[in-house]
């Protein structure tokens, strides 16, 4: 059954995400901000970012409403759970065990070419995550929106209000480049970039309006 995982780049404001209600979607990181704009919402949820680019508060207020109101399936890092057990307990709920790569840089002799399973391979973005777990969970072809690959120094999400990386532009685009090389060469089903715009190539394009 095909699947989409949904970026958080500028181009999911002009998306048509509403053409994806019924289907089984994979959104990360900070996609509520989106949420009063459309109806919408994903059935699962990946939050993989490093623990350095985000507040507990917000962290956790994320994780709460996708576990909690969405009723979505939940993967998710550790670094902000303290005094959260009840979330191990809930079966929608599963703490990421991953790799250390998400340490290393395109540019490093040890960096990754391929994944790794069972483990998942922390290198690049959460969307590179949510792609090997989608792989996992059985879905194939796997489609992306809103994935851009156009880091600048600024505005490289569909708000202004969303929180910034720690990395550098050059570092952000080059590594989750790589990261997306090593997805395309890993992967047992096909991936599409059905995204407006942008600047990932590593996939071959469709149109996302032409799959419905």
């Amino acid at each position: 059954m095909r699947c989409f995982v949904v970026g958080n780049g500028k181009s999911l404001a002009s998306t048509n995400l509403e053409l994806l209600q019924n289907e089984a979607c994979f959104g990360v990181n900070s996609i509520s901000l989106i949420y009063p704009y459309t109806k919408w919402r994903p059935k699962f949820y990946v939050r993989a970012e490093e623990a350095a680019t985000q507040s507990p508060l917000n962290y956790v207020e994320d994780l709460r409403l996708h576990i909690e109101d969405l009723k979505c399936e939940v993967w998710a890092n550790v670094w902000f759970l303290k005094g959260m057990q009840e979330l191990d307990r809930n079966r929608n709920f599963h703490a990421i065990a991953s790799c250390t790569h998400h340490l290393k840089h395109f540019d490093e002799q040890d960096s990754p070419h391929l994944w790794h399973f069972p483990l998942l391979c922390g290198f690049g973005s959460s969307v590179n995550v949510a792609i090997q777990i989608a792989v996992q969970r059985g879905f194939g072809p796997i489609y992306l929106v809103g994935c851009d690959l156009d880091y600048k120094e600024k505005q490289n999400h569909f708000d202004d209000n969303y929180t910034a990386g720690m990395r550098s532009p050059r570092y952000n685009n080059m590594d989750i480049l790589a990261a997306h090389m090593v997805a395309a060469r890993s992967s047992p089903v096909k991936i599409y970039n059905a995204g407006v715009g942008g600047t990932l190539e590593a996939y071959e394009r469709v149109v996302l309006e032409k799959l419905f």
